[in-house]
Order: C-alpha cells, then structure tokens, then sequence
C-alpha cells in the first residue's frame, strides 16, 4: 500500500458514475477539495481537505466494500501528495485527452432511443453556432464528433453538457474534446 496521502485513487470508475457519486461515497468523512476523472481508464483521484479525512474513508473501506450504482469500485492512497488541475479542463485529466479546441467528441452511453443528428443539434446549440456534425458507431458506441466556430463555445458546451443525459436515465454524454479535425 501506497503511503497515506490527501489523494486517494479509485479503480473500476465506469461510464456511469458521476463526479457527484463520487463524492457522495467520500464526502462523510471530511471536506472534498478537487476530484479528477480519468475516464478513458475507469479512474478517478480524488484529494481530501485533509489526510486524517482520506486515512477514516480507507480505514473504514478496507472493512466495507465500496459500491457505486451497482459496481464494486476500490480505492487506495495515491502516489500523489497533491492534485494539481488546470481550471481550463473542468478539473477533468487524462492521458487520452487532448487540447480545448473547438471540436468535441462525444460519446453517448446507455442508448435507449436512437439519436440524429438533430437531436445533437438541439441539445448543443444552446451552447454556440454549431458548424458540422457526424455521427458514427465504433467499439466504444455511438459517438460524434460536433464542431463550434469558437473554441469557447466548445469549452461551455463541455463544462455544462459532460455526464448529462440527453433523455431522463438514458443517453449519457461523455464529451472530451477531439483529437481530430472535421
């Protein structure tokens, strides 16, 4: 085991757990000050005020199975001491990620309804003048790369659209920003 930190890592982080069951889990045991999701690993890090807090929540973990929305998720102290976030990428960090840039690619998990191209285009234009869209199926699901004229628009669509659902319990979105050119 890692030695005690502020920053505890949590493994089998899936689609479907949101920041905020996350903190739900963690939140009893003192005071959350930054949460990371690393969602092309099922990841997150997730740093207490304190290390007295992130020690009580491991202590009484280390007894109790951790369950988030079905799935059995693990924790254990982070290498890292600190969290360090740039504000620009919503406290949200990966490997995986790229720059904010004005094209965003989203992947939409749980489909119970099927999804067009004007659907995507009602749900982010609210966010800025939406310039293309393409729609395709991979490995991953249903994904769509949606391309803004500002690279602000792109980084308001994210900060308010990543985790939402597009219909009550189903359609999530999990946006990134795209590593490829419309």
């Amino acid at each position: 085991m890692a030695e005690p930190s502020k920053v505890i890592h949590i493994r089998n982080v899936g689609h479907e757990i949101t920041e905020a069951d996350l903190l739900q889990l963690l939140q009893p045991f003192g005071s959350v000050s930054k949460l990371v999701m690393l969602r092309g690993k099922n990841q997150a890090l997730l740093q207490m005020q304190d290390i007295h807090s992130s020690v009580s929540a491991l202590q009484y973990y280390s007894g109790v199975q951790p369950s988030v929305r079905g799935r059995h998720v693990y924790m254990q102290f982070s290498s890292h001491q600190e969290l360090t976030t740039d504000q620009s990428s919503h406290s949200r960090n990966s490997d995986q990620e790229s720059e904010p840039n004005r094209i965003l690619l989203v992947t939409v998990h749980h489909v119970l309804y099927p999804i067009s191209v004007e659907i995507l285009h009602q749900v982010f234009k609210a966010y800025g003048y939406v310039e293309k869209i393409v729609k395709f199926q991979k490995s991953a699901g249903f994904q769509a790369l949606i391309q803004y004229q500002s690279r602000h628009e792109a980084v308001e669509a994210l900060a308010a659209l990543h985790g939402r659902n597009i219909y009550d319990g189903c359609c999530q979105l999990d946006i990134q920003y795209s590593k490829y050119e419309l």
